[in-house]
């Protein structure tokens, strides 16, 4: 039915729903009309000092940017590579800004104590690091008890931890701590060492010897603080202190005593057998391979060494029990080594030999190393000798081979692994006997005769031998009964004085040693005795040592160069001789010349011989002659009294005063005074008489005055001769000693030329026959025309004026002299001439004297001429 045109209108009207819309393809659809539109727009907010970065103005930060306080936090971060990232910075900080770790320790340690148990081992190793390479090093020189007690705890936690590997890095961490503070083992040992017995105790280290050798670097580190009779010799590190003083002032935790030596024999007993285990664990895998492997070897090497230390400390640091001392009867193994049992010492004996004969070249080295390691451990139990024979007879076949055959190698690394046995010699020669005494005794000698001089080895040889001439010692001293033990006696004894000199000034200490023995065999060489010969022979060669002259040139021996206290070693043996050649005496006169001694050695050796000449060591020709040569050969410089004065070097003008003084002292005390005097009278004389400087002329006039008495004992001869050589002396001192502008160089001349002159005084005041003449030669010298001074005064005329003032001067000096003056009035005649002389040469018109030189003669003249009256009205 077709709809009609109103029906369909109607039906449009309706109304719709939903219109819809069509829409072009490719086009945007336009949001809904009810959408929201959540579009914020704002402007930035900028507040002043409100920044991250400005927070942490003015402190230490990290490279990222991160301060100590938050990278300490980090590291307790659950992500292991954030907390070793915070380590790291921690590092970064502490090495750029040390402060900080000098104002926060505490804090510090503290929190990085508790990563030692990380699980992590790149952690663990960065701490360890950062510790060693840091905190240590930072904190050497503060207090040590709080950085100590903070970190033991939680190292002895990461000990017991069930992962190896944190247990590894817990001892490592304590080998740390005892290396920069040694002293705070004591305080932890007992729970150390049981430690150290746990984890050893594990027999999983033949897989992984990497492992074992890091326990067992510690260990040794630990078990070498353990007290022995050695402990005096071991070096000590400058953070060492009393382990008493390391703690105090802290937390309760650390209020410890250190622990007791009963402990420590305990725990060191409970270790023995299982270090001996672990060595014996090795011996199987040893002897199936065809080469020792270095990682091996470094174990057994390691576990020798720590043996060794509690071997030393069980049989010579701790005392035994009172109860179990040695008894008379024949002694066993639990009598002479009480806290070693018989068990323990039969493994210990087992050790030895190591010998595995399909091993060599750098294997036979390790064995070797390992053997004297052995070897050691043996002869430090004092019962060795009583082990079985035939291990003994291994035992010191190996002594010998290695002494006599190693040695002669060469090689630095046998010397080295030698050094340790050498020490025990003396108590090896003593226990043995027959063929074998002689047998090591020989390879010792080989040992001592040919190693390096400088070398560690020949001090240990040289200590060796003391032990072995000793007196104090517990067993025979120089017993010539014993003709093996004689003969390399004599040897030792014959290589010193030309092991002293070889020496030279390269090794104070072994030249020390040298001289401390011959020291040693001086003092208890038995008189007429083998060993008193060879030790008066030793001056022959000992002169070397002093000083020798080759073609009048001295040549200085290493004496000379070494210090005062080896020097005065080498003093002290002098005494010892039962005589002193002249040659000898000869070589010490020289080393008292020479201005590179001490003044306090020359008084030192003067001293020595005198004491040598009182006990009949020296002859009076020979004594006296020293003494005579020491004063006339003795160059005296003179001080700088001026700050003009050009002089370099120091004077030694006081010393040779002293030298003077101790000399004079030395001679009036040889021997009855007018013997002495006649044996020195013609000697002294001799010497004045001839070309020596005036601080020569000066020391003899005085030792002849200290000789002389009054009257005179000079002969009628020596009394001539000597005032021939008065005039000129007594005017060099007045010429030397003008008045200066200077008031302090006045005073020093002053005082000096009344030294100089005050001997002759003496003299004039003893004989007025030598004054006399002394007046009559320079009124001569006055009236003679020609120079008589010397050849040195070339002009005439300068050569009068300057020489009468000065004669005028002497004059004037003597009248001075209260002594002196009731002298000169008995030689008025001498004295007339003498200015009657003056008067003439004013008056002479052979020499033509100038203006000022006649002034001076004028003034000389008046001068004498006014004071000579003056005494004259005076007395009568």
């Amino acid at each position: 039915m077709v709809k009609t045109k109103s029906q369909s209108k109607k039906t449009q009207k309706r109304g719709v729903d939903f219109k819809k819309i069509r829409r072009k393809i490719g086009r945007k659809l336009p949001p809904p009309k009810n959408t929201t539109n959540t579009e914020v727009k704002s402007k930035a907010i900028i507040l002043p000092e409100q920044s991250i970065a400005a927070e942490k103005a003015g402190l230490a930060v990290s490279k990222k940017g991160l301060t100590l306080k938050e990278l300490l936090q980090q590291t307790s971060h659950h992500n292991a590579r954030v907390r070793k990232d915070a380590l790291l910075g921690v590092k970064d900080i502490l090495l750029k800004h040390p402060a900080e770790l000098k104002l926060h320790k505490i804090a510090v340690i503290e929190k990085l104590r508790e990563r030692i148990g990380d699980d992590d081992k790149l952690v663990r190793e960065t701490l360890y690091q950062l510790f060693k390479s840091v905190i240590f090093p930072g904190c050497a020189k503060d207090n040590q008890g709080p950085l100590v007690s903070l970190m033991m705890a939680y190292i002895f936690n990461a000990m017991t931890n069930l992962a190896i590997d944190v247990r590894l890095m817990a001892f490592k961490f304590f080998d740390l701590v005892i290396q920069y503070y040694p002293s705070s083992f004591s305080l932890y040992a007992e729970k150390v060492l049981q430690n150290y017995e746990d984890i050893l105790r594990k027999n999983q280290f033949l897989e992984d010897k990497g492992k074992l050798k890091s326990i067992l670097t510690g260990l040794i580190q630990g078990l070498s603080l353990l007290p022995n009779n050695e402990e005096e010799d071991r070096p000590t590190t400058k953070n060492d202190i009393p382990a008493h003083d390391i703690l105090h002032a802290f937390e309760p935790e650390v209020h410890r005593k250190p622990v007791g030596l009963t402990d420590l024999v305990k725990k060191s007993k409970n270790l023995l057998p299982i270090l001996v285990g672990r060595f014996q664990d090795f011996m199987p895998l040893m002897h199936t391979t065809s080469q020792l492997d270095a990682q091996s070897c470094d174990c057994l090497q390691f576990i020798l060494q720590s043996i060794d230390l509690i071997v030393r400390f069980l049989v010579c640091g701790s005392e035994p029990d009172p109860q179990i001392l040695p008894t008379s009867q024949k002694p066993d193994v639990t009598t002479y080594d009480p806290l070693i049992s018989p068990m323990m010492l039969k493994k210990l004996w087992d050790l030895y030999p190591l010998n595995l004969v399909h091993l060599t070249g750098k294997d036979d080295d390790r064995i070797f190393m390992l053997n004297t390691v052995i070897t050691k451990i043996y002869l430090q139990l004092s019962n060795w000798n009583y082990s079985p024979s035939a291990l003994l007879e291994k035992f010191l076949e190996f002594i010998e081979s290695s002494l006599s055959i190693k040695i002669q190698t060469g090689k630095v690394f046998h010397e080295k692994h030698l050094l340790p046995l050498i020490p025990f010699i003396p108590k090896l020669t003593m226990q043995i006997s027959g063929d074998w005494k002689s047998r090591v005794l020989q390879a010792f000698t080989q040992v001592f005769k040919n190693c390096n001089p400088e070398s560690s080895m020949k001090l240990a040889c040289l200590s060796a031998i003391q032990e072995m001439l000793a007196p104090e010692r517990s067993w025979v001293y120089l017993d010539a009964s014993d003709p093996a033990m004689l003969y390399y006696q004599i040897v030792w004894i014959q290589e010193l004085p030309l092991l002293l000199i070889l020496l030279d000034d390269k090794n104070p200490s072994c030249s020390k040693a040298v001289l401390n023995l011959i020291l040693c065999v001086g003092k208890a060489a038995p008189v007429n005795s083998p060993f008193s010969q060879e030790f008066d022979n030793m001056q022959y060669s000992l002169r070397s040592f002093f000083s020798t002259a080759i073609d009048g040139v001295i040549c200085y021996g290493p004496f000379i160069r070494l210090a005062a206290d080896i020097q005065e070693l080498a003093v002290c043996c002098l005494y010892y001789f039962s005589f002193i050649n002249s040659q000898l005496l000869q070589s010490l006169v020289s080393c008292c010349l020479c201005n590179d001694l001490e003044p306090s050695m020359i008084f030192r050796i003067i001293e020595v011989l005198h004491s040598a000449f009182r006990a009949g060591h020296i002859q009076v020709a020979d004594y006296s002659s020293f003494l005579v040569t020491l004063l006339s050969q003795f160059q005296v410089h003179p001080e700088k009294t001026t700050p003009d004065m050009a002089y370099d070097g120091k004077s030694n003008r006081r010393t040779f005063k002293s030298v003077t003084s101790v000399v004079c002292t030395s001679l009036s005390q040889i021997g009855d005074d007018y013997l002495v005097f006649q044996m020195l009278e013609k000697i002294i004389v001799d010497q004045m008489c001839g070309k020596i400087p005036t601080d020569n002329k000066c020391a003899f006039l005085r030792l002849l005055v200290t000789l002389d008495s009054r009257p005179t004992r000079l002969s009628d001869q020596s009394i001539v001769s000597i005032s021939y050589v008065l005039p000129q002396y007594l005017i060099d001192i007045v010429s030397n000693s003008e008045e200066s502008d200077h008031e302090s160089t006045s005073v020093i001349n002053a005082k000096r030329r009344q030294y100089y002159m005050l001997p002759s005084f003496y003299l004039f005041h003893r004989s007025r026959r030598l004054l006399t003449l002394v007046l009559g030669v320079m009124g001569t010298w006055v009236s003679n025309v020609s120079p008589s001074l010397g050849s040195d005064h070339l002009n005439p005329s300068i050569d009068r004026s300057t020489r009468v003032c000065a004669i005028a001067s002497v004059l004037l000096h003597l009248y001075n002299d209260v002594k002196i003056q009731q002298v000169l009035l008995s030689c008025k005649i001498e004295i007339e001439n003498l200015l009657q002389n003056l008067l003439n040469l004013l008056s002479s018109k052979v020499i033509n004297l100038n203006l000022e030189e006649r002034h001076k003669i004028r003034s000389a003249y008046d001068r004498l001429r006014a004071i000579a009256n003056k005494e004259v009205v005076g007395h009568s």
